[in-house]
This record gives structure tokens, sequence and C-alpha cells, in this order.
């Protein structure tokens, strides 16, 4: 059975000891990921979310961070922090019609530059299953108050730990984090390009997603682990259904083409 660290070192008296190489073990985690990413995805958030759930005091020791000795989050009023956070709101209002105009094209005027048809449905419907259904629906079934609206940041409403069904909040609920859905959902912007470019991509967009996510916990209107869930949750999704319409792209894509001969003999 090959091993996890599978570089050696003999000593003197001939007995062989596995040692931990940090560059073979980076490369076989990566390789992980690239051939299991559903399953890799899917553990790290039954991981993480076994961690919140263990240690809840991690959510307050963030917030703590990001609120001032009053209680309050001070951040909140920064006109460029609170500018960051409309940016990120108004992001999809601007994809997804542009992501919807191209694939329109594609069934009026089919063109192989444009992008592809499986790739926009792709797009069209994580983006309304993930950040459009399953994280509304969270934030209704688990009821999870906010943080400047909990007793401990100068509220009324107690804290619960993440995953825990509450009757605290009734409406626009804090887990998990749309905001940090919308932000992480932007990874799936780089499935689109082509293949060569898409690691590079993912690689740019890092920064953005890091700094419309993490600008919800200094607001004191996400916890650390209502973020970090939704970008798992977001990532499990996107890659579940990435495997399933890139597995089926020739087939959509025949199939948007034969719905766009009918509509324009």
């Amino acid at each position: 059975m090959s091993s996890l660290f599978p570089s050696a070192a003999t000593s003197s008296d001939g007995i062989r000891w596995l040692r931990a190489s940090p560059r073979l073990w980076a490369g076989q985690a990566r390789a992980r990921v690239e051939d299991q990413p559903i399953a890799v995805t899917g553990a790290l958030t039954i991981c993480a979310a076994f961690v919140f759930m263990a240690f809840p005091g991690i959510d307050l020791v963030v917030s703590r961070w990001a609120a001032s000795a009053a209680g309050d989050f001070p951040l909140s009023r920064e006109p460029v922090l609170r500018a960051l956070r409309d940016f990120n709101r108004v992001l999809p209002v601007f994809i997804l019609p542009c992501v919807l105009a191209l694939l329109i094209m594609q069934t009026i005027v089919p063109h192989p530059r444009i992008l592809r048809p499986h790739k926009a449905l792709f797009f069209l419907t994580f983006y309304a299953v993930g950040p459009g259904l399953l994280i509304q629906a969270l934030k209704l079934m688990i009821g999870r108050a906010r943080p400047y609206d909990i007793t401990d940041f100068g509220g009324s409403l107690p804290f619960t730990p993440a995953w825990q069904v509450s009757s605290a909040c009734s409406r626009s609920c804090s887990f998990a984090s749309g905001e940090s859905a919308t932000a992480i959902a932007l990874v799936a912007l780089a499935l689109l390009l082509p293949g060569r470019w898409q690691r590079m991509a993912i690689v740019a967009l890092i920064p953005p997603v890091l700094a419309f996510s993490l600008n919800r916990i200094v607001f004191g209107a996400h916890f650390l682990s209502d973020v970090v869930l939704a970008w798992l949750l977001m990532l499990w999704l996107m890659t579940w259904l990435w495997s399933a319409f890139r597995d089926n792209g020739e087939r959509i894509d025949a199939a948007v083409q034969r719905l766009g001969r009918r509509r324009n003999p």
C-alpha cells in the first residue's frame, strides 16, 4: 500500500523511517482535489461543520475581534467597506443576464466562440439552486440570529451554534451567508473559460471572494461559520453540478442547437 508520505530516510543501522515531505504531500493533496473534487469538498464541509458545532466559541472570538469595546461593529460604518458590500450585491444583477443572453444567442445564432450552452446552463442552474434556493432555505430553517442582534454584542437575541435550529430569527437570518455564497459563486465563472485559463482565473478570483465574504464578519452581519460553511456548501454543489453538466456537455449542446433550429426553421 502506498504511503501518504512516500519519501524516506535510512538510519545508520539500516532501519527505514518514513519522513513527511511537504512538497510531496501538497502534490498528493492537489491531485486528490483534482481527481475527486466532489468527495473532497463534501468531506471538508462535514469536517468544518463538526468543528464549528463542537467549538461554537470560535464564532464569538472572531466576532469580538471585529467588535468595539462597546459591543458594536464600527467598521460597518466605513464608506469603502459599505461600497464593497453593495458592489458584491449588484454583481449578480449584471452577471446573470449576461450569461442568459449568451445562452439565448447560442439558440438563435450558434457560434463555437460563444459560451457553450452546457456551461451557461451550469452557471444559471448552480446560481439558482445554490445562492438562490439552498442558502435561503437554510436561513429559514435554521433561524440563527446575526452577531449584532445577540446579547454578546448589545442585542437581545441568544447566540446559537452553526446548524442548531433556533426560533431566534424569522427572516434575513445569519446562517448561511448569502453574500459569501454569491462571492464564491464567482469561482463558477472560471469554469466557463477554456481549460488553460481556468486555474489562473480561480487564483485571480480568490482575493475578491475573501474581501466580499470577510467584509460581512467585520460588519457583524455574519459569524465565521456562516461564511466558511457557505463557501464549502457552494463548492460542493458547484463541483457536483459541474461534473454532471461537463460529462453531458455534448448532449446538452446538441439539444440546445435542435431547439434553436425549431424556433428558426
